[in-house]
Order: C-alpha cells, then structure tokens, then sequence
C-alpha cells in the first residue's frame, strides 16, 4: 500500500468547509523537508487567499499510485527508489498539464530537468522566498481560472471563472454578469461566491462580489468596470477592499 499523507493540516492551515481549488503535490523522502515546503506553501496560499491542499509522499513511485490529478508537483530529484527524473516523465505521461518544480541538492541535474518541461527548478536548502516567486509567476502565467456547472434557464452551463465580471444578488437566485452577458443562475450569490477563487473575488456589499482582474478604476462610491457596467461599494467595506485591490494589484505587477 502506498505511504503518503493527505491534506494533514492543523491549526491556521487548516481550509475549514471550503471546496478545494487546487491540489499541490510534495514528493521528498525527507519528513523535515517536507514539513518545510508544506508550510511554505500555506503561508502562501494564506497571504494570497488561495484555496489549496497539500499531498505528501515519500517516493516517486508512491507519488504515481494516486488517483488525484495534481495542478503541481514538488519534486526531489534523489531518493530511494524510483528517483525524480524518472518520476516526472511517468507523470508527465499520466497528466501533460501537470506543473513541475524540483527542488533538490544536486544542481547539475538542472539540464536532464528540462526533459520534463520543469517549470522552475531550486536547489536546497528552500529559499521560501523564491519558492513564493515561483507561485507568482505561475497564477501570471496559469491563472487561478478553472470551470463551473451551474444551472441557468433550466439547463447546465459551463461557465469559466476568469469570464465572471461580477455576482449579483438576487433574494434566492443571483445574476452573473459576463463581458457581454447577463446571465439569471437558480443559486445564491453567497453559494456562487463560496466556489470562486478567493484571490481575485471580493465582496464589496452584500448585493455584489467583484472580480478583481475586471476592474478599470473606482472611487468612494462605485466600482467601474471594464465592460462599463459599474456596481456601489458600500461604506462598510470600503476601506478592506481598497486594501484588498492594493495587494491584488502588487501581485500583479512583474
């Protein structure tokens, strides 16, 4: 049976009813260094009000009998049995989208990284810092988008996250504003709210929850956006989504 933990997660870690948006993937045969990347990876996704929970394993080949298809995966290159090199081509095999990054102690693996389209690679000990740079570049590059099943006008729409403007509420249903649509959806906005990506929707009053990339400029009354529509802050959380957009923003800038 494979050895490997699951979302073990404690105290300020822990992701408390929420629906997980992304799966990341620690594979290392050192139990301290694991425990090292996996808190660098929640002080992260807790700045950044990510959505994400962490597998670890003790080898590759335990890495390879999970059924979980994993957004990334932190890879060592040296360990006992099956070593990283070898593990990330299988699972390249298994999930060609799957974003790899290596950390290890042997820098000259560097070049038979780029075999496997390694997104970043680090050498031990973890920088957290770099290691947070590389999850910067990768929500640039990547995007936190993914798709939604939700019920409109009696039928099942996929709708992309990253295509959402802005939740309207709407007593027991809510309005979803698109760049060029308005669509009525049989939930809540506060349900609809729930499944969004925490680090670029923001509610501003409890009729509207914004999506933060859709923004063209705002004042002490109202939110304009891209598409010309505009909705009204209110005066209670004014102060918090100002802060909000500022980090947002910082993330942004390259």
């Amino acid at each position: 049976m494979a050895w490997y933990k699951s979302g073990n997660i404690s105290g300020v870690y822990r992701l408390l009813e929420r629906d997980i948006r992304m799966r990341i993937a620690i594979c290392d045969d050192e139990q301290i260094f694991r425990d090292d990347l996996k808190n660098a990876v929640y002080s992260y996704s807790n700045v950044h009000r990510l959505e994400i929970v962490v597998d670890e394993f003790y080898g590759g080949e335990y890495l390879l009998e999970s059924k979980e298809k994993y957004d990334i995966v932190l890879l060592d290159y040296k360990m006992q049995g099956l070593d990283g090199l070898a593990t990330a081509r299988e699972l390249r095999e298994k999930n060609v989208n799957v974003t790899i990054i290596f950390l290890t102690s042997f820098p000259h693996f560097v070049y038979e990284s780029f075999e496997v389209g390694t997104f970043r690679f680090f050498e031990k000990p973890l920088d957290v810092s770099k290691l947070h740079r590389a999850f910067d570049d990768y929500f640039r590059m990547f995007g936190n988008n993914y798709p939604l099943p939700l019920k409109i006008d009696r039928e099942t729409r996929i709708i992309e996250t990253n295509d959402i403007v802005f939740l309207e509420a709407d007593n027991k249903t809510c309005y979803i504003h698109l760049a060029r649509e308005k669509l009525r959806c049989a939930k809540t906005m506060a349900y609809i709210g729930r499944l969004m990506p925490k680090n670029n929707f923001y509610k501003i009053n409890k009729a509207f929850i914004v999506n933060m990339n859709y923004i063209k400029r705002y004042d002490n009354e109202f939110i304009y956006f891209k598409n010309r529509e505009r909705a009204h802050i209110s005066r209670k959380y004014l102060t918090s989504f100002k802060s909000a957009y500022m980090d947002y923003s910082k993330s942004q800038m390259v």
